[in-house]
């Protein structure tokens, strides 16, 4: 993967996957993979019906793969977060991906509640659908489980001047 060989890389994790089918880390490398592989497909010029479909099977086998990942180790956050991050790629193309980001990253805060990056991820979730006072919510849960969190104090800022830009204040 370091090399940038993706069908190799891709073709190996299949190996080792049929080696150790209950190993989710390696379940969710191989969906970081297909989703890697379908983002470099996807961003080609002038793509044939074939390639169309490669694109949509490897994003298919992406979401199959962490979902794998985090059932096989439902207890493990960073699962959960890949997860997250998986759907998260999709907002703009599938129905519904929105809210199975938040449901996915959501589970990861539950399991790991002090790591301030799963707000401010959450909370640039937020901020881009416009919920400002949510996305500030997280933001300063994010300062508060880090005092020094440079990007958690920007993007707070950053709400609060979009909410008073729309004449609202930080609830909770």
């Amino acid at each position: 993967a370091a090399a940038n060989l993706g069908a190799q890389t891709y073709n190996l994790q299949i190996r080792a996957i049929n080696l150790n089918p209950d190993n989710d880390v390696y379940h969710a490398s191989y969906s970081q993979t297909n989703l890697a592989l379908a983002d470099a497909l996807a961003g080609q010029a002038n793509l044939t019906d074939q390639q169309k479909s490669t694109v949509i099977s490897l994003v298919q086998q992406a979401i199959r793969e962490a979902r794998t990942a985090a059932a096989l180790n439902p207890n493990r956050a960073s699962d959960w977060e890949n997860l997250a991050v998986i759907y998260r790629s999709l907002i703009n193309f599938a129905q519904g991906a929105d809210q199975w980001t938040v449901a996915s990253m959501n589970q990861a805060i539950a399991l790991n509640p002090t790591n301030p990056q799963l707000r401010l991820d959450l909370g640039g979730l937020y901020f881009t659908a416009k919920d400002y006072n949510t996305a500030g919510q997280l933001f300063s849960q994010a300062v508060s489980l880090k005092q020094d969190f440079a990007n958690a104090h920007y993007n707070l800022d950053q709400a609060y001047k979009a909410l008073a830009v729309k004449g609202q204040a930080l609830t909770g």
